[in-house]
C-alpha cells in the first residue's frame, strides 16, 4: 500500500466519523427547548457534505482494494466515533464501551496483517 493510499483510507475513515458526529450534535441542537433552524440546519448540511465526500473516496478506495482489506479499517470508525462522542459531545465513556473498544482494535490488527 503507497502512503497516499493508507492516507485516503484515514481520510474516508476520519470523514464517516466526522459526518456521525455533526449529525449527532445537529440532532442534539435541534433537542433543545429553543433552537437556531439555522444553526441546526448548517451542521445537518455539512454533516451530508462529509458523508459525501466519505462516499465518493469509499468507491476510489474500493476500485483499487480487495473490500476484505479495505473493510477492516472501517471497523476503526466505531471506536473513534465513541471516543469523540465522548470528547465532543459530552456522551458517557463506560468501562464496558472501553473495552468493546479494544477488542474491536484487536480484530482490527488481526485482520489487517493477514
Amino acid at each position: 500500500m503507497t502512503p497516499f493510499a493508507a492516507f485516503l483510507i484515514f481520510v474516508s475513515v476520519g470523514c464517516f466519523v466526522a459526518g456521525q458526529i455533526l449529525l449527532k450534535h445537529a440532532m442534539d441542537i435541534m433537542a433543545r427547548k429553543t433552537y437556531s433552524r439555522l444553526q441546526a440546519s448548517l451542521v445537518f448540511g455539512l454533516a451530508m457534505l462529509v458523508f459525501a465526500g466519505n462516499f465518493f473516496i469509499n468507491i476510489g478506495l474500493l476500485q483499487r482494494f480487495d473490500l476484505s482489506y479495505f473493510f477492516p479499517f472501517q471497523g476503526l470508525s466505531v471506536i473513534l466515533i465513541a471516543f469523540f462522542g465522548a470528547f465532543l459531545l459530552k456522551e458517557k465513556l463506560t468501562l464496558r464501551l472501553t473495552i468493546g473498544s479494544i477488542v474491536i482494535s484487536l480484530g482490527v490488527v488481526l485482520v489487517s496483517l493477514s
